[in-house]
């Protein structure tokens, strides 16, 4: 057979639907789980700081490292009774609904702000470790519907990692961006230490700008809305999964029977 270039194996994958929408997706969840790397010191400062000791926040983010590992057994359990879309699809919808409900209930319930910010670290790196699960079975759609003689497994993997690198890269830039809108502390226009001591208590002071630990509590709630409803909208239009799924698996097994039966014949 004609081996394939990488310009053809591009204008293959820009073809792929699927993948299309699942790179859309696993950008913003990539941004995500950034941001909240990036963000969740700065959380626990100017949200919890001055009601809880820091023995508790040490033990909060402790919890936020160890409990995805966790997790994720329940959550494989969870993708073998009901299936990797379904189960990634209620995450986002239990993202959602935590989000609305703390930006309903506001800055001031601190326990309950406890809660969300580690579930919210938890629930969304437990999400990027399943959607290697997806990869996995986009490698078989991509084998059943190019007609591969074997597996462009590498491939797929390193296309979606380059794909999404924008969202790693982008995390920071954009939270900084945001705290300059809701606080209008700019880190980048503070130049000597000296000045930053004096200004930052001006600026927590709300005179002609909102306070830093409101606009802090603005972006822990609005940015993982509006996260899930992209990855909500983009993992509507995945149609892997179900019978499909199904079907793209039977063939990839027949594939792989019917090339060793013709090695066999020759």
């Amino acid at each position: 057979a004609k081996p394939v270039t990488i310009a053809q194996y591009l204008r293959q994958l820009s073809k792929h639907r699927n993948f299309m929408w699942f790179a859309s997706m696993n950008l913003v969840q990539v941004f995500h789980c950034h941001f909240n790397s990036n963000f969740f010191p700065l959380f626990l400062e100017h949200l919890l700081s001055d009601n809880i000791s820091a023995s508790t926040g040490s033990v909060l983010l402790g919890i936020s490292y160890i409990a995805p590992h966790l997790n994720n057994l329940y959550f494989l359990t969870l993708c073998q009774r009901y299936g990797v879309y379904q189960v990634i699809r209620w995450l986002f919808m239990l993202k959602l609904g935590l989000s609305v409900a703390m930006l309903l209930a506001g800055a001031d319930h601190i326990y309950l702000l406890c809660v969300f910010i580690a579930s919210n670290r938890v629930f969304t790196e437990g999400t990027c470790k399943l959607l290697k699960l997806v990869i996995s079975d986009l490698v078989d759609e991509d084998f059943v519907i190019n007609r591969r003689q074997q597996a462009a497994s590498a491939l797929l993997f390193g296309m979606v990692a380059l794909l999404t690198k924008p969202g790693q890269t982008f995390a920071p830039l954009i939270g900084t961006w945001l705290l300059c809108v809701y606080t209008g502390y700019d880190i980048f226009e503070r130049q000597p230490v000296k000045d930053t001591l004096v200004s930052v208590p001006d600026t927590a002071t709300g005179l002609g700008t909102p306070p830093l630990r409101l606009g802090c509590f603005y972006m822990l709630v609005f940015v993982p809305i509006t996260c899930a409803l992209l990855q909500l909208a983009a993992w509507s239009r995945f149609t892997l999964h179900g019978r499909k799924l199904q079907g793209i698996k039977t063939l990839r097994q027949g594939s792989h029977q019917g090339h060793l039966i013709d090695v066999k014949a020759i």
